[in-house]
């Protein structure tokens, strides 16, 4: 499935927001319609890019799930090992212990 930018002015400002939102992108800043498509245009050939599981080695997958990709990074420590939904509902990093402030996620380039 492909999508075009047509295909996203048919969302409104709240539903682009909501789909950045979901993915923990920040939009702060970007207030205009066209603003918010290009990020949510870039979310998507992020997505795009990212390779199917059953092609990941077993150090590219969460360490929690196994079933995604690691995707995000744990604040303070640094540590990278979950995809972001286990990410975020973790209070202390699997590796270290240490209270986690907050979990970003990161895109390669």
């Amino acid at each position: 499935m492909t999508t075009h930018r047509a295909d996203l002015d048919v969302l409104s400002v709240k539903q682009l927001k909501e789909l950045l939102m979901l993915n923990r992108v920040d939009f702060k800043g970007c207030c205009e319609k066209p603003e918010l498509r290009e990020r949510v245009l870039r979310l998507w050939r992020d997505f795009k890019s990212i390779p199917s599981i059953e092609k990941l080695t077993t150090d590219d997958l969460c360490k929690i799930c196994m079933d995604a990709p690691i995707e995000c990074v744990i604040l303070e420590c640094g540590h990278m090992t979950t995809c972001t939904a286990c990410g975020k509902v973790l209070s202390e990093c699997p590796i270290c212990r240490q209270y986690i402030v907050r979990v970003v996620r990161f895109f390669r380039a």
